[in-house]
Order: structure tokens, then C-alpha cells, then sequence
């Protein structure tokens, strides 16, 4: 259930944003975006906030962030 609220508010804040970026996916305990490279960081920094803080838990909720590189190249 954290998942699910953590992955609404992404979705969200994003698109009240008005973000290029999009939520394409979510696999267990992971979220997945294509970001456009000028919002990265934004998009980093909407994920650690609301991954982190959408649940009160009495211990930290531990997030990892990496990105992958998927231009296509012709």
C-alpha cells in the first residue's frame, strides 16, 4: 500500500508540474520514469520526497535512486 500512495503522489506532483517526464512503470517495489534530461534532477528529487514521506513509519524508509541512459542511437 506504501507503494501505491508513493507512486499516485509521483504521479501527481509531476503532472501538476507539468513535466515532460512520465511514471511508465512500476515493477514490486520500484518506479519507473522516463525523464527528459533537462528535469532529471527535479524528477530525482520528487521521487526521494515522496517515496520517503508519503507513509509515517516509526523507522526511515530507505530509498535507492539510479538512472539509466536509454537514448536510442541511430
Amino acid at each position: 500500500d506504501i507503494m501505491k500512495i508513493a507512486m499516485i503522489k509521483v504521479y501527481d506532483e509531476m503532472k501538476t508540474k507539468k513535466l515532460k517526464s512520465r511514471l511508465i512503470l512500476q515493477v514490486h517495489d520500484e518506479l519507473v520514469i522516463e525523464a527528459s534530461i533537462d528535469e532529471i534532477e527535479e524528477v530525482k528529487s520528487i521521487l526521494l520526497h515522496n517515496m520517503r514521506d508519503s507513509f509515517e513509519l516509526s523507522v526511515p524508509l530507505e530509498v535507492d535512486l539510479s538512472q539509466q541512459d536509454s537514448l536510442l542511437k541511430g
